[in-house]
């Protein structure tokens, strides 16, 4: 796949943005590929009503091969986990982020976990791709002026 840009435009933060007040760029994962879907109940007239209903979030990210051993442990637990997607995100001078397009904060429960391996991304930084399928409990979204509009899903 041809690179389109060398702008990051998503990050994946292992923590909840709204909650932890420092995150540095070595603890971001950049995501090469997100993908989701909610629907909401429609009446006759096109009018919506009840309450939305969520999916699986599959994301692919750029991860060094050390770090896989997490997203397996969060795969065997029945707990809920909290990730941050931050978009166009900006660090300073000591890389911890600063300033951010919007965000999403995403809490759910992790039911896949595959490894993609390329030829070409190991030998730039011993990195791979890491997919996981994410089954969605609600979303935070987080705009300009730090508004957010938090979804809650039935799945």
């Amino acid at each position: 796949m041809p690179k389109l840009s060398n702008h990051t435009k998503a990050v994946l933060f292992d923590e909840n943005i709204i909650e932890q007040n420092i995150l540095r760029r070595e603890s971001a994962n950049v995501v090469q590929r997100l993908d989701y879907t909610l629907s909401r109940p429609r009446n006759d007239f096109g009018k919506p009503y009840g309450r939305m209903s969520g999916s699986e979030m599959a994301i692919v990210t750029l991860i060094g091969t050390h770090d896989t051993k997490e997203y397996y442990e969060r795969l065997v637990s029945d707990e809920s986990q909290t990730f941050s997607l931050v978009f166009n995100a900006i660090y300073d001078e000591n890389n911890i982020l600063c300033s951010f397009d919007s965000a999403m904060v995403v809490e759910g429960y992790i039911v896949d976990v595959v490894e993609l391996y390329d030829n070409d991304a190991a030998s730039e930084g011993n990195q791979m791709s890491l997919e996981f399928s994410f089954l969605l409990t609600s979303i935070t979204y987080i705009g300009e002026d730090e508004r957010h509009l938090r979804l809650d899903f039935v799945n």
